[in-house]
């Protein structure tokens, strides 16, 4: 592996390292539109800093986000690296969702997040209903402070926020959009300092060259051993569109995938930046790419090499005397502000042909249906198929979760049960360890491991390191995803829950491990003939029938005691 160093490609305080070395390269012309324009909503930061010292001013400095997807890990992501407090509701597990409900309501603000014109996730949807209701409960009705809206224009999430007298910012999908920004910013993070990072990248005046780029003006070191996209007219160094940062690693991407490398490792290198590596994940799911991601702890963990890896860390800026890579060699490591970061990953992925165009904020594919706005007003076999998402919308996704809401979760006898731990599937062995190993073994060369948690990933974040221990026993790149995050496409491949693009393009399809857990104490959804529960069980056993319908391997472990099971689990396998 060659010396990261001797391979760079810098501009506005980003750099990435490796690029050259993956051979390939990439002509963007193809694109529908080029993936380096970008400008970002000048109204967004005065408004939000606006309503954030008006908010302040009320004593209302608690802000919860319910969305999905990838812009919720972008906020995400901004708040845990900037050090402001966020809380980020995607799932609809009934612990998470009661803890947050819990909290100070006095002091809270609920950002509801919707790229979809015409439907509403099933999530969000439910976690507005319960936020309504616990605010009437404390006798709390200033709702139209209480609640922050993120939506298109014309959207069913918009029509409730006029009809609440709520704030509401209309906004299209894109990188550092109000769908991360509103929710981030209200929470105290510095929005303007992110933007002005992106917008160094890409500040004009631009130059578009023949071949289709949108050139920066200046300031771009070219890669070296870089070449041109294929049939591009020769230009001079500082006007070759691999200057820029987001080309040269999508390229990388690219090249990486169609030679066969099509797990991204991705991990964080100690350098400040956190959680963008699932944020990367979560834009990946979202299209059903060809690349399968790697959530890795740390860059040496378990995953980071194989001969079907790529490995990458992310990081902030290096200071000097501090190497690339978080102490190993990656294939390529990208190192930068917060900002540039958000905006180039995106481009390189759209420039790699991983994910589409404004796939950055794309909608869940679970919906209500577009008059969602009166509670009650719907019972549960009676919502329609809602729209939605950047791409275009699954309806099977969201009908068979209604379906079994209909009709209730079919039973299951298990295997056998070992402690906290009940095994369902076609496995021979009768232990536990047994049944995983057998599970594990029968991944084919070429695929991936999926352990798909439908679980509270912050009360049972102890599960991530179900991944570690797993990774470390098979020879297969094993993810971890939240089951509020994720779905299952009609293919039965793993996607963020989404644009319902499918995952009809993945070259290596992944053996599922499900865990489920039991509810001790469940909350019922307001307006809705179903609780929490109920709708977390239905779209687990709606992703066991997409599996058991396209003959696709599953294995799922139900956790009758979450902590008793989780750590009988993470014993068992070595941890």
């Amino acid at each position: 592996m060659p010396d990261l160093l001797d391979d760079v490609t810098a501009a506005a305080g980003l750099t990435v390292f490796g690029a050259a070395a993956v051979a390939g390269a990439i002509d963007t012309r193809a694109l529908p539109r080029s993936p380096l324009d970008w400008s970002p909503d000048y109204d967004v930061v005065p408004r939000v800093t606006m309503l954030r010292t008006e908010l302040r001013a009320l004593s209302l400095d608690r802000v919860v986000l319910a969305g999905d997807g990838a812009p919720a890990r972008a906020a995400d992501a901004i708040a845990r690296t900037l050090g402001v407090p966020l809380t980020v509701l995607t799932g609809t597990d009934p612990h998470g969702i009661a803890a947050a409900v819990a909290g100070p309501l006095h002091r809270t603000v609920v950002v509801l997040t919707a790229a979809s014109p015409i439907s509403v996730s099933l999530a969000v949807d439910s976690h507005r209903r319960a936020f309504l209701q616990a605010f009437e409960d404390q006798g709390i009705h200033d709702l139209g402070r209480r609640f922050v809206f993120v939506t298109r224009p014309g959207s069913p999430l918009a029509t409730t926020a006029l009809e609440m007298g709520a704030q509401l910012f209309l906004a299209q999908p894109g990188p550092l959009s109000a769908y991360s920004l509103v929710p981030a910013g209200l929470a105290g993070a510095d929005i303007n300092e992110l933007v002005e990072q992106a917008f160094a990248l890409a500040e004009p005046p631009r130059r578009t060259s023949a071949a289709g780029f949108s050139l920066p003006s200046a300031g771009f070191s070219p890669p070296s051993g870089s070449t041109p996209p294929s049939g591009a007219p020769e230009a001079a160094a500082d006007d070759a569109g691999f200057a820029h940062p987001a080309v040269a690693l999508g390229a990388a991407l690219r090249a990486a995938v169609a030679a066969g490398r099509d797990k991204i490792a991705l991990a964080a290198d100690g350098s400040g930046l956190v959680g963008l590596g699932e944020w990367v994940a979560a834009l990946l799911d979202g299209a059903g790419a060809r690349a399968v991601p790697v959530v890795l702890e740390t860059p040496s963990s378990w995953g980071h090499e194989g001969p079907d890896v790529l490995s990458v860390t992310t990081g902030g800026p290096l200071v000097p005397g501090v190497m690339p890579g978080g102490g190993i060699n990656p294939d390529l490591a990208v190192n930068g502000p917060l900002g540039v970061q958000l905006l180039v990953w995106e481009q390189a992925l759209t420039i790699a042909g991983l994910i589409g165009t404004g796939q950055a904020d794309a909608e869940p594919a679970r919906s209500s249906p577009a008059g969602f706005g009166a509670a009650g007003s719907t019972p549960a076999g009676g919502l329609a198929s809602g729209g939605g998402g950047h791409g275009g919308d699954d309806p099977s996704s969201h009908e068979g979760v209604l379906r079994v809401l209909d009709t209730g979760v079919p039973p299951q006898v298990p295997a056998f049960v070992e402690g906290a731990v009940e095994v369902h599937g076609a496995v021979a062995a009768t232990t536990l360890i047994g049944a995983i190993d057998e599970f594990a073994r029968s991944v084919p060369p070429g695929a991936a491991l999926t352990v798909l948690a439908h679980l509270d990933r912050t009360a049972d974040a102890a599960a991530l390191d179900v991944r570690t221990g797993l990774a470390g026993r098979v020879d297969r790149s094993v993810r971890l995803a939240w089951g509020g995050d994720v779905r299952l496409a009609s293919d039965g491949d793993v996607v963020q829950a989404a644009t319902g693009v499918g995952g009809s393009s993945r070259t290596s399809a992944a053996n599922v491990i499900q865990i489920t857990g039991a509810v001790p104490k469940d909350l019922r959804v307001p307006g809705r003939p179903y609780t929490f529960g109920e709708l977390q069980a239905a779209e687990a056993a709606d992703d066991r029938q997409v599996l058991l319908e396209r003959g696709r391997p599953l294995l799922r472990l139900h956790l009758t005691d979450r902590k008793s099971g989780i750590d009988q689990l993470l014993a068992a396998l070595g941890g």
